[in-house]
């Protein structure tokens, strides 16, 4: 028997199509803005994470070395901190005179006894290990401002630090001081160079609070801020906003802001970081948190 011939689709059948169709790419385009909106927001959420590793790198680092009975810190918030700095190590190859003393060149041949973060400059401070004698008990640490700088490569000439061959033509520094140095500081003296520097939440142009750093130059400018991280909750002074500060001496006792400052020897921080935005579906920007404990190193 001969077939019949089929000539082409019903209307029925295509509007079955069109509809399956349609569900489907429905359904795709639903799943495929779901993802999208996942990977958004675990990016977002790995930039906050980010940002307060960044934090965690920087602010242990600088404020461990801090000797609070020493005056090291100058001011303290519950969302900033102003305190010394160290820039740099290094010894005394010569002391020149009661006044200034001579450190060896960054680059020596042989062994590198002197390390900058920043160069020291007019301002900052130095302290000088002192040696225990009659009428001081103990080594310490005599603080001295810097009041000049200067550098010529015939300085520590005597010096068996430096290898009078490899080491010729290397700028040696000079540092001048106040207030004048004691007899008990001699050639091979430790130095530590500190700058006065200080944390803060600070907002920004766009609304937003961020961790920042400067320093004080000369002993009394302060430079431009320097963004560390963030963006931050606001400052709260309950302790809960993006950066809280909490202080305590070496009991545990918590002391108030405004207190005795060279009494601090452990500093409680808490960061909650907010993500730049939220996705479309989720109004809300990613937040994370952290909290950790600093422990001062120099508390004599």
């Amino acid at each position: 028997m001969r077939s019949r011939a089929r000539h082409g689709y019903t209307l029925v059948e295509l509007l079955i199509a069109v509809a399956i169709l349609g569900i489907m790419g429905t359904m795709v385009a639903q799943l495929m803005m779901s993802q999208q909106r996942f990977f958004q927001r675990m990016t977002e959420q790995t930039g906050v994470r980010r940002e307060l590793r960044t934090a965690l790198g920087t602010l242990p680092t600088e404020l461990r070395g801090v000797s609070s009975p020493g005056g090291d810190i100058s001011a303290f918030g519950t969302s900033s901190i102003t305190f010394r700095a160290t820039i740099g190590t290094s010894f005394v190859c010569e002391k020149s005179s009661n006044t200034s003393l001579d450190v060896p060149p960054v680059n020596t041949a042989r062994t590198i006894t002197s390390n900058w973060v920043n160069v020291p400059a007019v301002g900052d401070m130095v302290y000088v290990l002192r040696h225990e004698n009659a009428g001081v008990p103990g080594d310490f640490w005599s603080a001295h401002q810097i009041t000049g700088v200067s550098s010529n490569a015939a300085f520590c000439s005597s010096s068996p630090f430096i290898d009078p061959a490899l080491d010729a033509g290397k700028a040696r520094i000079r540092f001048t001081v106040n207030p004048t140095l004691p007899t008990e500081v001699t050639t091979g003296a430790a130095l530590r160079f500190t700058r006065t520097a200080r944390y803060e939440l600070a907002s920004q142009a766009s609304g937003r609070w961020y961790l920042q750093r400067q320093e004080q130059v000369g002993g009394a400018s302060w430079t431009t801020p320097v963004v560390l991280s963030g963006p931050y909750l606001p400052p709260q002074a309950n302790g809960t906003g993006g950066l809280a500060l909490t202080y305590f001496d070496s009991t545990g006792a918590p002391i108030p802001i405004g207190g005795d400052r060279l009494r601090i020897a452990r500093i409680d921080v808490a960061l909650r970081a907010l993500g730049q935005t939220g996705s479309q579906r989720n109004t809300a920007a990613p937040h994370d948190s952290v909290r950790l404990s600093i422990a001062m190193r120099n508390r004599r």
